[in-house]
């Protein structure tokens, strides 16, 4: 569907050139006649000019074509003139999806195409996850002084990227975990499980496959082995999105509040598959706080709220955010995972104050430094230090590198507890 609409460029031209015409036939000035009688036709044309046909045909490509999370894609949109005249005038603005962020190039085009010739724009994107739709392009084509214009909404294929995020078990190396058994919490219960946890006097309804043979071989004794009961994990994922975290290695490159954002979300989708209950915090002047649970309602709720609470977007606000309400809001034992570029004490400070509550915590830190200065120099030595001081405390940090996937750090997680 095409709309026409007039610019306007021309506006009041008509009447001015008119107002000259009348004072140069008075005042019997030729030159002035002359001008308002160019006026006055061009006013004309302003009223009967017609566009050109939006006779474009558009495509789009993605690099890479199934991108991991966190991972950038490069988009190039091409449009060819499939009329018979030449476009004296083309615009092109891609229908980006609102769910992601253009970080490099533009995706916008101005252009002039003749017949069968093409151009193409490039432009990269970043922060999305899971399955991000493009709306149609806006095409916009005007006569060649720029009087009339025709609208009109264009298709491009693929409409569609979509970050392949891990599997719920390949996450589990983020989440704090009991030695027996990844993603697993060991009670203090027997019942069904792996690990030997005590004997017991045999029951009539007891199954066979937990009788202890042996020391019935033994004694003639019939007793009933118990195992040590696991249960799945509970986890809050705290985001730190204060104004300090939102910090890049570079001008095009996402913040660390953006990486921790979209590491968030995958965490929210993948855990529950394995059954694991997660919530969502900010670690932000704003609060913002979502229960533990399993549903896809929870998840459809957790990753709006990740993506359009104000409590996980950079703001101005410089207030300390409420640390003993996040402690106090926090469920007895349950596993933290705190997402930050740990680039000053205070961050260092809440992981701390987490552990020693007897929260499990896991720190996943992207790394927002540089080199290319003293200064930043200075600081990736400095974070480096809390890394290390929260490790030698007992807590698992996995530093995010600038240009590492999620799936690249959860994969280099798994290798580091072989």
């Amino acid at each position: 569907m095409t709309e026409v609409h007039r610019t306007g460029r021309w506006f009041g031209l008509g009447g001015a050139a008119l107002v000259a015409v009348a004072v140069g036939l008075v005042a019997q000035v030729p030159s002035l006649v002359l001008l308002g009688g160019v006026g006055v036709a061009l006013s004309a044309y302003d009223r009967v000019a017609v566009p050109p046909a939006a006779g474009v045909a558009l495509s789009r490509s993605l690099t890479p074509a199934d991108p991991g999370v966190g991972e950038p894609v490069t988009v190039e949109l091409t449009v060819r003139n499939d009329g018979r005249r030449t476009i004296p005038d083309l615009r092109i603005a891609d229908g980006v999806p609102d769910s992601v962020r253009v970080v490099d190039g533009s995706a916008s085009l101005g252009t002039t195409l003749r017949p069968g010739a093409q151009a193409t724009m490039t432009y990269e994107i970043a922060s999305g996850s899971g399955r991000c739709v493009f709306d149609p392009a806006t095409v916009v084509v005007r006569d060649v002084v720029g009087v009339v214009a025709r609208r009109a909404r264009v298709e491009a294929e693929p409409d569609a990227v979509t970050w392949d995020r891990p599997a719920g078990s390949a996450l589990l190396p983020l989440v704090p975990q009991s030695k027996h058994r990844p993603g697993q919490v060991p009670i203090d219960e027997g019942g069904e499980g792996l690990s030997f946890y005590a004997l017991r006097e045999h029951r009539p309804n007891d199954p066979l496959s937990r009788v202890d043979w042996n020391r019935y071989a033994r004694t003639g004794d019939l007793t009933t082995v118990e195992f040590r009961r696991e249960q799945s994990a509970r986890v809050v994922v705290v985001v730190d999105a204060r104004e300090g975290a939102a910090l890049a290695p570079r001008p095009d490159a996402q913040t660390a509040v953006e990486r921790g954002v979209t590491a968030a979300v995958a965490l929210v989708e993948g855990l529950p598959e394995d059954g694991h209950a997660v919530g969502v915090a900010a670690y932000s002047p704003h609060w913002a706080w979502l229960d533990p649970d399993t549903s896809r309602a929870h998840r459809r709720r957790a990753r709006e709220r990740l993506r359009t609470d104000r409590a996980f977007a950079v703001s101005p606000v410089t207030e300390t955010p409420d640390v003993d309400r996040l402690l106090a809001q926090l469920p007895s034992g349950v596993n933290v995972v705190f997402v930050s570029p740990l680039c000053d004490d205070d961050s260092a400070a809440v992981v701390r104050r987490l552990a020693a509550r007897d929260h499990p915590v896991t720190v996943v830190s992207p790394d927002p430094t540089a080199t290319d200065t003293g200064g930043r120099r200075l600081a990736r030595l400095e974070r480096r230090d809390r890394l290390r001081g929260l490790r030698a405390v007992g807590v698992d940090v996995h530093d995010w590198g600038a240009d590492e996937s999620l799936q690249q750090l959860t994969a280099r997680a798994w290798r580091s507890r072989r």
